[in-house]
């Protein structure tokens, strides 16, 4: 006589499976949830040092940039940025390093400064004496280097000779004439 009916071992079977399922799909959730919060994170905060990155790169004067500034951003958050400046070798050419620090709430505690270095070419912030000198020293390197001058041409056989002019027509009360062209037949 056979029931309609489940045994035992069938439910117990399917029960495993079941929970196999649900720990899989639960860890893969999760996994989910916490990859969408570190990108959510990262991206807020490259974005908001873009922000900062923005705002140094407005200030024109070479003593506020040192001293920084303070940057409003969303969800009534803020940013405190400051940078350092230092001048190379390369007219107008400095290397900043640039250190901001995140608040991760509005009016929460700022985050741990984070830096970036790039090159900015900025002629207002060259001293004009500075400037000069540096000129002096790229023009004494090349003579050095490479042996050109400016006056001289560097002693070689090799000076560009200046474009001739065309002449004006000799009647200076015509006008000049365009050359001719030769029309296509028409058929």
């Amino acid at each position: 006589m056979r029931k309609n009916a489940f045994t035992l071992i069938e439910v117990l079977v399917s029960l495993s499976i079941f929970a196999l399922a649900a720990v899989g799909l639960g860890a893969a959730y999760s996994n989910v949830l916490l990859s969408r919060m570190a990108l959510k994170e990262k991206g807020v905060g490259e974005e908001d040092f873009a922000r900062c990155r923005a705002a140094m790169i407005e200030t024109a004067n070479f003593a506020d940039i040192e001293k920084g500034g303070d940057v409003y951003l969303p969800d009534d958050r803020m940013a405190r940025w400051k940078g350092k400046i230092e001048p190379t070798t390369v007219t107008d050419l400095f290397w900043v390093t640039l250190t901001v620090e995140i608040q991760t709430s509005a009016g929460g505690p700022y985050g741990v400064p984070r830096e970036q270095s790039q090159w900015i070419l900025r002629p207002t912030w060259s001293v004009e004496s500075d400037r000069a000198k540096l000129l002096s020293d790229a023009k004494q390197r090349l003579l050095k280097t490479r042996g050109y001058d400016e006056e001289t041409g560097g002693g070689t056989s090799f000076i560009s000779k200046p474009t001739p002019k065309k002449e004006a027509p000799k009647n200076s009360s015509e006008p000049a004439k365009p050359p001719e062209t030769k029309k296509p037949a028409v058929q």
